[in-house]
């Protein structure tokens, strides 16, 4: 994982100069994996030494790579682009300090943070390896022409989570407010309470359980989604039992082809959870039939 602490450190010493180029390498890496100086040299307004100085600058602190076996030229890093995004978000006002992280997943990262007002907040990160493109590709159906580029790919499912939030917390459900969107990075209200996933106890388990079935509903009928990937892993129980759903990059439209069963796996998911940990047992198919009454579903895959 990277340290985005040392990364805010780093930060606070960087030159607007040195900036100005991470930021010009970041606008080039989708015509080249890694840049050439003599491009370098065209869009930057400095001397060739002055930007080679730079650009060393920037390597020792990982910020940039370097490549010399065909031709001399530099591509960002993972920290380099975090490093853009705390960069934008602090000049523009929406987080002065970072925090430790809610948790660490394989696809993103969420830190605890505070805005100008030292409200907490949570920012979260999306990354998408290499090894992840083709499922990415498959579910989220990003276009062909920016699965080359990591960066691309993470950018475009934060837009799609800021997306169904912005929807959703229009629609009044139960899911953590967007505030503000950098490239790869969201920025939302605080998430409190406790994972579902670590609940042994609830005193009123039956009343989560149709919480969370009602958000899924409001999201099938209202905002015309569906999460995706809903589980005890993405849900909060607050104190005063109310929830909060989060993590939504994968959610697709109801007209999606497989939709309907998305959709059936995110209630199968749920009540396999509570009837496991709270012996609630709902029926799948009729829960199901339920939720999307009242719908056509010529569009849907049984």
């Amino acid at each position: 994982m990277i340290d985005l602490h040392r990364l805010a450190k780093i930060l606070r010493e960087l030159k607007p100069d040195e900036v100005s180029v991470l930021q010009t390498i970041e606008a080039l890496v989708h015509r080249f994996e890694y840049v050439p100086i003599e491009e370098l040299e065209k869009k930057i307004d400095l001397e060739a030494d002055d930007i080679l100085f730079l650009l060393g600058q920037l390597n020792k602190v990982r910020l940039v790579k370097r490549q010399k076996e065909h031709y001399l030229g530099y591509s960002i890093t993972q920290a380099g682009y975090d490093a853009l995004v705390l960069y934008d978000l602090a000049i523009k006002d929406v987080i002065v300090s970072l925090g430790q992280p809610y948790g660490v997943g394989k696809e993103s990262t969420v830190y605890r943070a505070l805005d100008p007002k030292e409200t907490e907040v949570a920012v979260k990160f999306l990354r998408w390896g290499r090894s992840s493109f083709k499922k990415v590709r498959r579910l989220r159906r990003l276009k062909d022409d920016t699965i080359s580029s990591w960066m691309n790919v993470s950018k475009q499912a934060a837009e799609r989570e800021f997306k169904a939030l912005r929807v959703m917390h229009r629609l009044g459900g139960l899911v953590p407010e967007p505030i503000a969107i950098n490239r790869h990075v969201i920025v939302m209200s605080q998430m409190t309470g406790d994972l579902l996933l670590d609940m042994i106890e609830l005193e009123r388990p039956g009343v989560i359980l149709d919480q969370i079935l009602s958000q899924v509903q409001l999201a099938y009928h209202k905002a015309e989604l569906v999460h995706g990937d809903l589980s005890e892993y993405n849900i909060f129980v607050e104190e005063n039992e109310q929830i909060i759903i989060f993590d939504w990059p994968q959610w697709q439209p109801i007209t999606h082809p497989n939709a309907h069963w998305l959709l059936k796996r995110d209630i199968t998911n749920i009540l396999t959870f509570f009837k496991r940990r709270f012996r609630i047992t709902y029926d799948v198919d009729e829960t199901l039939e339920k939720l999307t009454a009242g719908t056509d579903r010529k569009n849907k895959n049984e």
